[in-house]
């Protein structure tokens, strides 16, 4: 099944490669350098998945992330920042973080288990549960 995937990056190339490696994994993927276009896409067409930054220089991924959910609440998302601050917010958004540099095969092992199509723990998925961990603690 294909998915659709909302990479948000001010760094163009940074996210043409991550669109790049999402295509090869059946992945439908619209690349944003603006935020704001982003959440207007999300007004008009569904996603399963936003991947975005949290440091940009319009609107921050905290902003993104709670305006993407306003717009669409199951969605999944991913959360990339170079801070180390950022893996409290991911924590407290209750998404999944990913530390840049971005490696690309984390990046895929991510999408895959936000997606629910990832690793396993005694045959169930490795969900984000409600409390925003991960099964692995």
């Amino acid at each position: 099944m294909t998915r659709i995937v909302f990479v948000v990056d001010d760094d163009p190339y940074l996210a043409n490669a991550i669109a790049d490696e999402l295509a090869q994994r059946n992945c439908t993927v619209r690349t944003f350098s603006d935020p704001l276009r982003a959440l207007g896409a999300l007004v008009d067409a569904r996603a399963d998945l936003l991947v975005t930054d949290l440091s940009m220089p319009w609107v921050d991924g905290q902003h993104v992330i709670a305006s993407a959910r306003a717009r669409q609440p199951d969605l999944k998302i991913v959360l990339m920042s170079g801070f180390a601050r950022a893996a409290d917010i991911a924590e407290r958004t209750h998404v999944r973080f990913l530390q840049k540099p971005i490696d690309l095969d984390e990046l895929c092992d991510t999408v895959d288990a936000a997606l629910g199509e990832g690793p396993t723990i005694d045959g169930e998925p490795d969900p984000i549960d409600s409390a925003g961990s991960s099964r692995h603690g």
